[in-house]
Parts: structure tokens; C-alpha cells; sequence
């Protein structure tokens, strides 16, 4: 099995749900967890998120990469902590941080080659956008779609199928979700509210665990846009376009395109 778990930042470290549920998949107690930090500019981050799993019950210490620049990336030790891990952490902070140094490397290739082996790959914020084929690298806010809204490049690959937002409805992404989503219109839009994780099983299945909701923008449907037509920054038409809002608890089946409510009792039943 493949799990991806894109986070949509502003994860709550006191009531850590989201990465409880990361080190159980990685293995638990026994899982070894490597931090990638290289998206912040802040440099405890990697020890901090090192100290967080440790008071998550993680046995082993977590491995930090240790890594600043390219002719860094592919040293072997580094290239062997990705092969060791059972579960990697990229934390937040600018996705094109993370493109720009390991795009290209042997180190890229082979975090996509342990996550196809079963080591879960987690994201937050920047972390969670670089896990797709193709990334949103920059873009503005706005509930409407317009032209040149975004802009994109390539991510780390884990999925051909989706494309992450993060911070969805905190920083008004819809806009550029949809302008993405129209662009790319074989590609489902994922956005992912704070302290909210998308969680992919197989290149199939998403189901959502955390406080907000993750918008699924299926544009499979699209019966027209004029996205390629529209002057810059002016607002685009889609027709067809199909959005979902799940909360914890639902799932989308990305193969049936169908997402899966399950029903909650009232109090009165």
C-alpha cells in the first residue's frame, strides 16, 4: 500500500491528531521518521519536529537531512536515510525551497521509489504541494478564478492525479484552485484547510482527518473555459466544473469519482 498525506499547515502540536496518525502508519513506536526541513527558513526547524515525534512515542531518535545545498543532495549517507526511513516528514515553508534543490537529483528519485515501497510520505503546507506531478509554485488569493492566478511547476511526482492547495479557506484559494484545475483539467484540485490532512491510499482513495475540510475541484467534466483566452488577470468562465467539501470522516474514490458521506446520527435518533 501507498499513503500520501498532504497537511494543510498550521498543524496543532497540542493536540497532535494528524501526526499521531503519520508515526501509526510509519510504524509506531518502531518506525524510523527522517525530516526533510529544507522548505523553512528557520533553522530549528528540523530538531523541533525531531522532538516532537520523540514525545510521540517514537522509540528511535527521528533522522534530520542534512542538506543546503545541491552538490549535498546525493551523498550517500543521505541517499540511505530515504532508503531506511518508514516514514518521511517535509516540513513547511516555500515549496520552490524544496523543486530547486532536489528537482533532478538521485535523492528525488529515490524518495519517489521508497514511497512506491510502502514508506509513507507526509507534507505540511509547502511540504504538502511539492507532492504532486505538477505543483503550485505561487499564486494569489480570491474566490475568483482568473488568469495567471497561479503558477506551477513540477513537484517530487508521489501522484500524476491530484494537485494540492494548502491553507485553503484561511488565505480564499478557491480561485486558484479553480484556475488550476481549468488548466489542468485531467487533474482533481485538492485544497486543504489548516490543521487538516488529506490522506491518499493507493493513488486511490482520499479520506480527511482534522478539524477543517479538504475541497475537491473535479474538473473532469469541464464542457468549456476560456482559460486560455482571457486577458491577463481577468476573470475566466468554466462550465461543469464539479466541487466536493469533505469533512473528517468522508472519502473520495478518485477512480469513481465519488465522493463518500457517511451518514451521522442526530441526536435525536
Amino acid at each position: 500500500m501507498t499513503t500520501l498525506m498532504a497537511i494543510g499547515g498550521a498543524i496543532n502540536h497540542q493536540a497532535p491528531r494528524i501526526l499521531q496518525e503519520f508515526v501509526r502508519r510509519a510504524g509506531g513506536a518502531q518506525a524510523r521518521l527522517l525530516i526533510l526541513p529544507q522548505a523553512s527558513a528557520l533553522e530549528d526547524t528540523g530538531s523541533f519536529y525531531l522532538n516532537l515525534f520523540s514525545d510521540l512515542g517514537v522509540d528511535r531518535p527521528a533522522a534530520i537531512l542534512a542538506c543546503s545545498g545541491r552538490m549535498d543532495v546525493d551523498q550517500p549517507a543521505n541517499l540511505e536515510a530515504v532508503k531506511q526511513a518508514t516514514g518521511i516528514f517535509i516540513a513547511g515553508g516555500n515549496q520552490m525551497r524544496l523543486t530547486t534543490l532536489f528537482g533532478g537529483t538521485r535523492l528525488e528519485t529515490e524518495l519517489l521509489a521508497t514511497y512506491r515501497r510502502g514508506t509513507v510520505l507526509a507534507g505540511t503546507s509547502a511540504g504538502a504541494a511539492v507532492l504532486s506531478k505538477v505543483m503550485l509554485a505561487f499564486g494569489r488569493s480570491g474566490p475568483t478564478p482568473r488568469q495567471s492566478l497561479a503558477q506551477f511547476t513540477a513537484g517530487f511526482g508521489l501522484t500524476d492525479k491530484l494537485l494540492f492547495d494548502q491553507h485553503f479557506r484561511q488565505r480564499d484559494r478557491l480561485g486558484r484552485l479553480i484556475y488550476a484545475v481549468a488548466a489542468h483539467p485531467g487533474l482533481l484540485g485538492v485544497g486543504i484547510d489548516e490543521n487538516t490532512a488529506a490522506i491518499l491510499e493507493d493513488d486511490r482513495l482520499i479520506s480527511v482527518l482534522g478539524t477543517g475540510a479538504v475541497t475537491i475541484v473535479d474538473g473532469h467534466e469541464i464542457s468549456a473555459t476560456d482559460a486560455a483566452e482571457a486577458a491577463d488577470h481577468a476573470p475566466i468562465a468554466v462550465a461543469g466544473l464539479k466541487v466536493h467539501v469533505l469533512t473528517e470522516g468522508c472519502c473520495y474514490d478518485i477512480l469513481q469519482r465519488q465522493a463518500i458521506i457517511p451518514k451521522k446520527l442526530s441526536l435525536s435518533d
